[in-house]
């Protein structure tokens, strides 16, 4: 039986910077080209279905969150309370999301994803599921899953202190 474990083999001893530090650049560079392959395949996606990427983003957001409110779109999508209106109303009367009441708030409305924006949101993961099994190793899958938390978090936090703390 073959090892199937997450971890890939170590390489050889990590580059230093001239501080002493590991030098992450490589990885820096990869995770550039990541974002901006992301960008275009949503800009892509969002093209074919007619939509904006802010949309798209604001559907994969509701995907992926339970309970979400019109305000925690609002912050999600970095727009203001009046364009993400629009923006609600737009994939509303598409036919990608509907309101319904808030289950413990009356005052308020959840968004759903509508058959349409479940469809959607299938297209795109489903890109997604190529990609990754075209790119990853299903062994290493697991491994790339938990490196990818971990830098989620990591860039989370730094986000949450900003240039403050950068040494």
């Amino acid at each position: 039986m073959t090892d199937v474990s997450p971890q890939p083999e170590r390489g050889s001893t990590p580059p230093r910077d001239d501080d002493g530090r590991v030098d992450v650049t490589a990885a820096v560079r990869a995770f550039s080209r990541l974002e901006q392959s992301n960008t275009a395949v949503i800009k892509l996606v969002a093209a074919q279905l007619g939509l904006g990427v802010t949309d798209i983003r604001a559907l994969v957001f509701l995907a992926s969150t339970d309970e979400v409110t019109p305000k925690m779109v609002t912050e999600y999508v970095d727009l203001s309370t009046g364009a993400t209106t629009s923006l609600i109303d737009r994939l509303d009367t598409g036919g990608y999301v509907r309101r319904v009441a808030h289950p413990t708030d009356r005052r308020s409305t959840v968004l759903e994803l509508a058959p349409r924006g479940e469809k959607a949101i299938a297209d795109v993961a489903q890109v997604y599921r190529l990609a990754f099994r075209e790119a990853i190793d299903p062994h290493f899958l697991e491994f790339y899953a938990t490196v990818t938390n971990a830098l989620a978090d990591s860039l989370r936090n730094r986000a949450s202190t900003g240039l403050d703390e950068l040494h």
